[in-house]
């Protein structure tokens, strides 16, 4: 595991503090260190920052399993239909929060790849598997791929087989990393007492400012872009912590976007166009040099944010994918 470097007092102590587990919105828990005026030092301290991704992954899964389990509870269907959506949300979120934070050690490589293997596309296919996709799919796969890619990281291998004489095979590790440990079984009845699935359901409700989100998208990203120039051309400025500090900004822009990106909005709505100008604003990051997992992300993300508007309400919710620019 990586040591935490030494961070200013606020950022440090919110850094450790942070419980994604118990956070209504843990992209905003995430970004509210840095405020609406960042300085230099908090984007640095930001950006070294070691959230607990692999918390964030098994939230994701938890959530959405959680999703799933309360359709066979006795909740009327208007009620059933908020608590999935609720938990999706929630789910999306910590799903985010995973994809976007950059590969900074094996804790966090190995939460990307777990959470790979439980929601798609898996990352290792059999030899003899043949591909039949049209190139829509194909293209959406791709950029699933690139989504929950590692980069250049190398990692060491999964654990080693049982041998003849092992003991202990119930509890034999699969892999460095299993999402499935200390969560309940898939399927059954819901394990969530019905005070917290309202906790959920008024999460839902309680729409964030998406105008001052938006706004916030486009400034993070032109401070990002603002100091990235800076260290290149500022005489006598530390270059590496204005690089540090735009990649900080950049991390705050794309999971602000995210947050943009998972909630559902009416058709025709001041909130449709908003959502729209943060997918052009990312669409317009195609040609800058910003790490593809996070531009995939996004793609990804919307997608599933169209997902959870027609599981809300398909007649009334915007179940539109916007348009994407290409990228390789």
């Amino acid at each position: 595991m990586t040591k935490k470097p030494d961070l200013p007092a606020t950022a440090q102590d919110h850094a450790v503090s942070v419980d994604l587990a118990q956070a209504l919105d843990p992209i905003a828990v995430l970004t509210s260190v840095i405020g609406t005026d960042p300085s230099i030092a908090e984007l640095v301290a930001f950006r070294r920052s070691l959230p607990d991704v692999k918390l964030a992954a098994r939230e994701a899964k938890r959530l959405r399993d959680e999703a799933m389990r309360i359709r066979v509870s006795d909740l009327d269907r208007l009620q059933l239909r908020r608590c999935a959506a609720a938990l999706t949300m929630a789910a999306l979120a910590c799903k985010a929060v995973t994809l976007i934070w950059p590969a900074d050690d094996l804790d966090i490589a190995d939460a990307k790849l777990a959470l790979a293997e439980t929601t798609g596309p898996h990352l290792l296919e059999e030899h003899d598997h043949v591909v039949m996709l049209d190139n829509e799919l194909a293209r959406r796969v791709r950029i699933r791929r690139a989504a929950f890619a590692v980069g250049e990281l190398m990692l060491p291998p999964a654990p080693k087989p049982p041998g003849a004489d092992s003991r202990g095979l119930a509890e034999w590790p699969t892999s460095r990393f299993d999402l499935t440990a200390m969560l309940p079984p898939r399927g059954g009845p819901p394990v969530m007492a019905p005070d917290e699935l309202q906790r959920w359901i008024d999460r839902m409700e309680a729409t964030p400012d998406l105008g001052g989100l938006g706004d916030r998208v486009a400034r993070l990203f032109d401070t990002s872009d603002r100091l990235r120039h800076l260290a290149r051309v500022q005489p006598g400025a530390d270059p590496v912590e204005l690089r540090t500090a735009a990649e900080g900004a950049l991390i705050a822009a794309y999971l602000t976007a995210a947050q943009v990106a998972i909630r559902p909005v009416p058709k025709r709505s001041t909130a449709e166009a908003i959502r729209q100008g943060v997918a052009r604003a990312i669409d317009g990051r195609a040609g800058r040099p910003d790490p593809l997992h996070m531009q995939a992300s996004l793609r990804v993300l919307f997608d599933d944010g169209v997902w959870l508007a027609r599981l809300i309400d398909p007649d009334r919710m915007v179940t539109t994918t916007p348009s994407w620019t290409e990228i390789v």
